[in-house]
């Protein structure tokens, strides 16, 4: 009796610890208020213990995948009927808004407030046990550091208590890491519109689960393709990146990306930027992707060598699964790159570095394909036939 009641929780999971939300239909938000969601919709079950005592009551729900609730793009509605014996109290519905971290793409769960009353009767709430048990629906990271749960449980009266559980996966040894990386140009360039860089990332069409995802990317840009000084400088300030991206300057947007995921049923697209913080010599390639609501951005760190190489570090990439990535960074008035040359007859190459999520390496001088090149007409030189000698004819033996 001395102890406060439950009143909510959030939970925040460890990175990589995801779901593949594109495989479930998605309970309406009228069902789910209701209590009413498909049976295709379900993702778990959940056993709530409640009243007085040593011995509470347990009773049985289910938890099903909504769409958009409270600012997630997924939600969750847990539905239990509150049947007590012979007593009918209809059925208690709490819902759950999921949450994608925009820089490392971990799930937070935030609950809406637990129910302490009904038709004047006290809950006296005392265990949740929620059980996320759809087949091959949830899967693990592929880093087997050891990371946590974290999260708080509140009080009916305000209290809150924090709480942080180890995880950690085992074997990630054995995933491939096997992606393939392509990159090309037009080669007729111009001072006025700079030069393009288009880069594509493909995974191998292997089964699901058995490929380790990618941790951090370096690539170094080779001296014909330098850096566009002139739109570094219009790099998008990052207070306003951080309010919004879509109110930075038109002049910071140099390019276009696009990503497919086995997690999700679309494409995540969006634009990239320049963007400039305080303290760094060199604006940040900031990709942002997005997609049914949820946003996810790619930082890039921009270094700029004495000699003029430009390099781009993405230290931080999701422990999320990638089918195909492509980034486009075209010609124009703002260029993300200069051209001090054509680049016809070129021979590019860029040095590239892939560190995986279970630890694998990958360096490879990727070659960059000039497109657009016109093809110059070989002159083929014909021999002139040569002058006869009179002589004896041969005579055959």
């Amino acid at each position: 009796d001395a102890d406060q009641e439950l009143g909510g929780l959030s939970v925040s999971l460890p990175p990589g610890l995801l779901a593949r939300v594109g495989s479930v239909p998605l309970c309406s938000d009228a069902d789910a208020n209701a209590g009413t969601c498909p049976a295709d919709s379900q993702i778990g079950t959940i056993d709530a213990g409640v009243g007085p005592g040593p011995n509470p009551l347990f009773v049985k729900g289910k938890a099903y995948l909504t769409g958009p609730y409270k600012g997630g793009p997924y939600g969750v509605a847990v539905v239990v009927p509150a049947i007590a014996g012979p007593f009918n109290f209809g059925t208690v519905v709490v819902r759950q808004s999921i949450r994608v971290d925009p820089n490392d793409a971990h799930v937070i769960a935030v609950s809406d407030p637990f129910p302490t009353i009904i038709d004047g009767i006290p809950l006296r709430l005392r265990r949740v046990d929620l059980s996320i048990d759809r087949p091959e629906f949830t899967f693990n990271p592929t880093n087997c550091s050891k990371i946590a749960f974290g999260g708080g449980i509140t009080s009916t009266e305000g209290a809150d208590s924090p709480f942080g559980e180890s995880f950690q996966v085992t074997n990630c040894a054995t995933l491939g890491f096997k992606p393939v990386f392509k990159a090309s140009t037009i080669g007729k360039t111009s001072r006025a519109n700079g030069a393009s860089l288009n880069v594509k990332l493909t995974y191998p069409n292997a089964p699901f689960g058995s490929q380790t995802n990618i941790k951090s990317v370096k690539v170094d840009l080779p001296r014909e393709l330098p850096s566009r000084l002139t739109t570094l400088q219009k790099a998008c300030p990052d207070a306003v990146f951080n309010r919004n991206p879509a109110g930075c300057p038109a002049d910071a947007r140099v390019g276009t990306a696009t990503a497919t995921t086995p997690v999700m049923p679309i494409k995540l697209t969006g634009p990239a930027y320049f963007v400039s913080h305080g303290g760094a010599k060199f604006p940040e390639l900031i990709i942002v992707l997005s997609g049914e609501n949820i946003t996810v951005d790619l930082h890039g760190e921009t270094f700029i060598s004495k000699a003029g190489i430009t390099s781009s570090t993405f230290r931080q990439v999701p422990d999320v699964p990638i089918g195909v990535f492509t980034l486009s960074l075209p010609e124009g008035p703002n260029s993300a790159l200069a051209a001090p040359k054509a680049l016809c007859g070129s021979a590019l190459k860029m040095p590239t570095a892939f560190v995986a999520q279970n630890g694998a390496r990958i360096k490879q001088s990727t070659p960059i394909t000039v497109t657009g090149c016109t093809k110059q007409k070989v002159k083929h030189k014909t021999k002139k036939a040569g002058k006869h000698h009179k002589g004896k004819p041969h005579r055959k033996k």
